[in-house]
């Protein structure tokens, strides 16, 4: 599945993705369009997870196989686009803007790479009839030519697998979207971590930079942009029993570990502990204060940033800008009593989101977030060393 994250960890997932694809063939190698009197038989296609983080979500491919011996079985990749983009790749990901495409290429090609890949791969022949197979023939060659070939790509709603599944549907008569309104039992987030579950850090750096649209459960015809769900539901929903074309001879991926959290909690008491120790010693306090105020600050602007500049809901709606903020940069240049007066407030507002988290107003995992900042704002707000020093 082109990992979430909707914005940073994404492009890292789609980048890589798109490029560890087999080479597109051109439109020269294959004649578009209904060349024989009978339909060509539609087959899906779906690879398991790989080794590189960019390979933790799958892929998807429709393939048509004709029944003259000489013609290749052609395939159609929905998940092409300009990787040499370099910084303006970034901002139209960011800005929900980044085009991607549709490429035919030899099913051979394709189960070949993924093959060199040790990647999983499965074969499902969809029982349609002449008409469907005819529809689902016809839009894929439409889709190639270039006035249709284009698509903005997002990773839960609009990507290489949702294209096939809205394909196949349509042709079918709505036969994978009938009885699917039913909520999916995992959030967009827990699938997500489910494919991450062999990158910690990316977990946990997810709870800082995705926002609540991912704690939303997505209905079952939602939750299909997942290459394994999808094939799950047409094997379900056409009894197309998959065939595995090739099976991965490495070690299994695991969907289930640890979230990585911790070490992100390492990192915060990295800059709060020698703040800690600065007061209670009374030296070193401003630089120590620099230190912990400008990690939370770094936090803040990379935040507020991506709520401000992008376009994609679940980064913009991002809870985490009610915990940390841009604005800590200012509290080494404030006097100690005003220091002081802002640091309180911060953490009365810190203790105002973790009851609307209790509450379940806010649904996003924020206890990290929040420990990272109440940690040294109460250090700052209430000069901790000092009432300690004075109570002992």
């Amino acid at each position: 599945m082109r990992a979430l994250l909707r914005a940073l960890v994404l492009l890292a997932i789609a980048r890589g993705a798109a490029h560890a694809q087999p080479e597109a063939l051109g439109m020269g190698d294959f004649t578009p369009g209904p060349v024989e009197a009978e339909p060509p038989d539609v087959e899906l296609v779906t690879f398991g997870v790989g080794d590189r983080i960019f390979e933790k979500f799958g892929h998807a491919a429709i393939c048509l196989r004709y029944h003259d011996a000489s013609r290749i079985p052609v395939c159609f990749n929905y998940g092409v686009t300009d990787f040499d983009a370099g910084s303006v790749l970034v901002w139209r990901f960011l800005r929900s803007a980044q085009r991607f495409w549709v490429e035919p290429e030899s099913l051979g090609s394709l189960v070949g790479f993924y093959t060199y890949e040790d990647r999983d791969i499965w074969l499902q022949t969809l029982p349609l009839d002449a008409v469907a197979a005819r529809a689902i023939e016809a839009k894929l060659w439409s889709d190639v030519e270039e006035r249709n070939r284009y698509y903005v790509y997002d990773h839960f709603f609009d990507n290489c697998t949702t294209r096939l599944r809205d394909m196949i549907d349509r042709a079918s008569g709505g036969k994978l979207h009938a009885g699917a309104d039913e909520p999916y039992p995992l959030t967009f987030r827990d699938l997500g971590q489910r494919g991450l579950a062999s990158a910690e850090p990316l977990v946990a750096l997810a709870d800082f930079v995705l926002g609540r649209q991912l704690d939303d459960h997505p209905t079952l015809w939602q939750a299909m942009f997942h290459p394994d769900i999808l094939r799950l539901e047409v094997t379900r929903r056409f009894h197309a029993e998959p065939r595995q074309l090739y099976k991965r001879t490495g070690p299994p991926f695991p969907h289930e570990g640890g979230t990585g959290r911790w070490k992100f909690l390492l990192v915060a008491a990295a800059f709060s502990l020698p703040l800690l120790l600065a007061q209670w010693r009374r030296r070193f306090e401003r630089i120590t204060l620099i230190g912990a105020t400008s990690y939370l600050a770094l936090w803040g602007l990379i935040i507020y940033a991506l709520v401000i500049g992008s376009s994609i809901p679940g980064v913009r709606w991002n809870e985490v800008a009610f915990v940390l903020m841009p604005f800590d940069l200012a509290l080494p240049f404030l006097g100690v009593a005003r220091r002081r007066k802002y640091a309180q407030l911060r953490v009365v507002l810190l203790l105002a989101v973790s009851a609307m988290c209790a509450a379940g107003v806010f649904h996003q995992p924020l206890w990290v977030p929040i420990l990272t900042a109440i940690v040294p704002l109460s250090i700052i707000a209430f000069d901790l060393p000092h009432g300690l020093r004075r109570r002992a």
